[in-house]
């Protein structure tokens, strides 16, 4: 009997940090409708976590659908989603992005814990404003991270333990890290 020993454990390893979610919502997400496909939205409603109503699905993945092909800004859809909802989203505006322009990073709970990045303000109107100008500096840690030296073994660790999946962009492999180290 021969054990293929890597390849066992780096499906492990990937389907840990979701990754075989990921490469369906990757692989699907510019072929199909995703205002319409119920698959790739159970997918990755699954994957980020999205519990919100129906009324409040329809508004994101309708939107998320009419933007897709035109590179939206985090600016543009935070700003559609709180005028639409009323609700100021950093971390599913982040995820639309990120899933249109894999070299965004993705605000979530526990990478903002890990760059201590809060939201500040008292209103949404605030709250909007803080949001946008944290996830620029988001932006700027990751891009000052990816050229350290630091970054750069994150990159390369990554690679070498998941080699099925070198096709993830650096920023994405640097949050599946970040959002391990809870």
């Amino acid at each position: 009997m021969n054990i293929d020993v890597k390849g066992i454990l780096q499906n492990r390893l990937a389907s840990s940090l979701g990754l075989d979610k990921y490469q369906y919502i990757m692989d699907h997400v510019m072929e199909t409708d995703v205002s319409a496909d119920e698959e790739f939205q159970r997918t990755f409603n699954g994957f980020y976590i999205v519990r919100r109503n129906e009324e409040w699905r329809n508004v994101y993945y309708s939107y998320f659908e009419k933007v897709k092909h035109k590179k939206p800004t985090f600016e543009e859809i935070i700003t559609y989603l709180y005028e639409k909802t009323g609700n100021v989203e950093p971390s599913f505006s982040s995820k639309m992005l990120a899933t249109i322009i894999p070299e965004k990073p993705i605000w979530d709970r526990y990478v903002v814990q890990n760059l201590n990045i809060k939201l500040a303000g008292l209103s949404q109107e605030e709250k909007l404003k803080s949001a946008i100008e944290k996830y620029a500096e988001m932006e700027q840690w990751y891009e000052d991270f990816l050229t350290s030296e630091d970054g750069q073994n994150c990159v390369t660790e990554f690679e070498r333990f998941l080699p099925d999946y070198k096709w993830i962009s650096n920023i994405k492999k640097v949050d599946a890290l970040l959002w391990s180290a809870r």
